[in-house]
């Protein structure tokens, strides 16, 4: 409405968009002759009265710079922590690589002399067979377990 003109009896403030329920006021609560009177400002802060206070919700404060140096302190020494973590995971790791290295080669060389062990054992027990059968006694002639010894 612009100044001068003469407002309508009917206009409430419930019939006028932005006005009524948005203001907590009842839709009675103003009347067309008071609107007419008054001022824009004081309708404007009553319908959006945080728009004219600058006031911005959905945003956190901005913390305070002791408040950003304290936070980038604490994650300066949590990276810290973390990287000689890191540094001692990795030597704990190449010292059980070494120390499972070492012991494969052990056990191979274990290994290895144990199976010549075994074939010098068996060598052994060839030889012992050869000079039982080449001693015939009496006795030897008709043992059953001598024949099976010979047969291998």
């Amino acid at each position: 409405m612009m100044p001068g003109q003469i407002p309508d009896p009917s206009v409430t403030a419930g019939s006028l968009p932005g006005l009524g329920p948005l203001t907590g006021l009842p839709s009675s609560a103003l009347t067309a002759e008071e609107l007419k009177y008054a001022d824009i400002r004081n309708i404007g802060a009553m319908i959006a009265p945080l728009h004219f206070l600058e006031v911005k919700l959905g945003k956190r404060p901005q913390p305070v710079k002791s408040e950003l140096d304290e936070e980038e302190e604490r994650r300066k020494r949590r990276r810290e922590k973390n990287k000689v973590a890191a540094a001692r995971c990795r030597n704990k790791k190449k010292e059980r690589t070494e120390f499972l290295q070492r012991e494969s080669e052990r056990l191979e060389l274990m290994n290895a002399e144990l199976k010549t062990q075994i074939e010098e054992l068996k060598q052994e027990r060839q030889q012992l067979i050869l000079m039982l059968n080449h001693v015939k006694t009496p006795e030897s002639e008709g043992n059953p377990l001598l024949e099976q010894l010979e047969k291998k």
